[in-house]
């Protein structure tokens, strides 16, 4: 505890620094507006003017309240305190303990700490179908191809979703679960140890002739490698133009990026990174002589940071367009600065320039071919439909239960199962969760009421149409309705 504090106390002083400067600074009077920041500032005055020490300022006085406040408070007052401090200069400084930074850098690496086994529902039971790593920790602790989960630490998951299995054996990393499989009718107990497993963040196929598709969810360690694959991959079933996806995708690595624009760009400049010590400015280039594709590059309003430089550089080099809405205009770069026990400073530190010479940010890139994306009315006809008769809850199953996991998954309140009839946890959770938004008793049960307010509200939806997309594959000379219908 001590030494989290000393630690934390030492940045302290750096914190309050910019928050008085920020207090008092042209562009936020508003806290010197308040009545309590003026009687805290008039009896810092009367103190300094009258204290048997004549040595302390104003200043001194209002900082020294401040870290003595925070030192009693404890270590969370005080991370807080750091965080908001961070927080004041920028929307992406910021401050993480050792547990907050190792969620973030997972969530760009789309990290998780399981099994290292893929998963299938087969009717009442999540079966193991694969090994992410052969001979890997989940072989070595007994795990075999065909194992049914029946119970995990000790918790009944027979009829579960993937996705509750999932949850009870996700954790740290390093950690132990106990889980009980069925295994030729038997019950085998075994013990599972979580290590890291990795999600892709690049998934791409043929959509028709020598058109091509690549999506990039994220640009994390493994990124610039899953592309190559994914990119070789359509090279080889000779596809020559390219619909690249880089909606939603919010960055991620700086490297990453640029090793895929390496890949995608003709010679000459990806970006020019800008420093407040001029001499660490530097400019990240291509040495690409032949591109391998025409581009299609799709993009809307959280296209950023990372996705920008990527996009950027193919719509300054010539090698392809850009086509959607104009994207976010994320155009600076924060560093890490690791320190004891894990805890991470991440500081903006420089801004980059694109290829062409435009400072994007706050303003985005334009793209080529402005395209938004439409809606319609959903069609009610393709799903399952009520009887309005029958009250169902949890462990039953029939009709119904489709009927809700279909419409409640469409309506983002479900993300479990929906390959069978079983009424499980999930669906308990998401009807629950509907109930109360819409002024029904929240008792997670679909009994008359909530089947009709499910439908009512299911028949007013809007769901959105891929324009983007349909027009993407329509510029390379492709017949949209062939690939995504009406």
């Amino acid at each position: 505890m001590k030494k989290i504090s000393a630690l934390i106390m030492a940045l302290v002083m750096f914190g309050q620094t910019m928050v008085f400067a920020a207090q008092t600074g042209a562009e936020d009077k508003e806290i010197e507006k308040s009545v309590e920041y003026q009687a805290y500032e008039l009896i810092s005055g009367y103190i300094s003017d009258r204290y048997i020490d004549e040595t302390y300022t104003t200043e001194d006085i209002m900082m020294l309240g401040i870290s003595k406040y925070l030192e009693e408070n404890g270590d969370e007052a005080l991370v807080q305190f750091i965080k908001s401090a961070l927080r004041s200069l920028d929307d992406y400084s910021d401050f993480y303990t050792r547990e907050e930074y190792i969620e973030y850098t997972n969530s760009i690496n789309r990290t998780f700490y399981g099994l290292g086994v893929t998963l299938q529902q087969v009717g009442e039971y999540v079966e193991i179908v694969e090994f992410v790593e052969e001979g890997g920790l989940a072989q070595q602790s007994g795990f075999m191809l065909g194992d049914r989960f029946y119970e995990v630490d000790g918790i009944n998951v027979v009829g579960m979703s993937i996705t509750e299995v999932r949850n009870l054996v996700v954790g740290e990393l390093g950690t132990t679960v106990n889980i009980t499989v069925l295994r030729n009718g038997e019950k085998v107990q075994l013990v599972g140890t979580r290590t890291a497993v990795n999600t892709s963040t690049v998934a791409g196929g043929v959509l028709g002739g020598d058109i091509g598709y690549i999506q990039i969810a994220s640009f994390g360690n493994t990124t610039a490698t899953e592309f190559r694959e994914v990119s070789q991959m359509l090279r080889n079933e000779g596809v020559k133009k390219l619909i690249l996806d880089l909606r939603e995708n919010g960055g991620g690595m700086v490297t990453a990026a640029v090793e895929i624009a390496r890949e995608l760009v003709p010679k000459g400049k990806i970006i020019d990174v800008k420093y407040r010590d001029a001499r660490m400015n530097y400019t990240y280039q291509s040495t690409l002589d032949k591109v391998p594709f025409e581009i299609v590059t799709l993009v809307n309003e959280h296209t950023a940071s990372a996705s920008e430089i990527l996009a950027s550089a193919i719509q300054d080099s010539g090698a392809g367009i850009l086509m959607g809405v104009d994207t976010y205009g994320k155009a600076v770069i924060q560093s890490p600065y690791y320190l004891n026990n894990g805890m991470v400073l991440k500081l903006t530190v420089g801004q980059y320039i694109t290829r062409n010479g435009y400072e994007i940010n706050k303003v985005g890139l334009s793209p080529d071919e402005y395209v938004e994306n439409g809606t319609k009315k959903i069609d009610t006809t393709e799903y399952t439909k009520f009887d309005f008769l029958t009250p169902t809850s949890l462990g039953a199953s029939g009709q119904n239960v489709t009927a809700a996991k279909e419409r409640l998954a469409v309506m983002n309140y479900y993300a479990g199962n929906l390959q069978n009839d079983v009424f499980n946890v999930d669906l308990k959770e998401a009807i629950a969760a509907f109930q109360k938004d819409n002024g029904l008793t929240d008792s997670g049960v679909l009994d008359v009421p909530t089947q009709i307010k499910l439908k009512e509200v299911f028949e007013g939806l809007d769901t959105v149409v891929d324009l983007q997309m349909r027009e993407a594959y329509r510029y390379f000379g492709g017949n949209p309705d062939d690939i995504f219908g009406e």
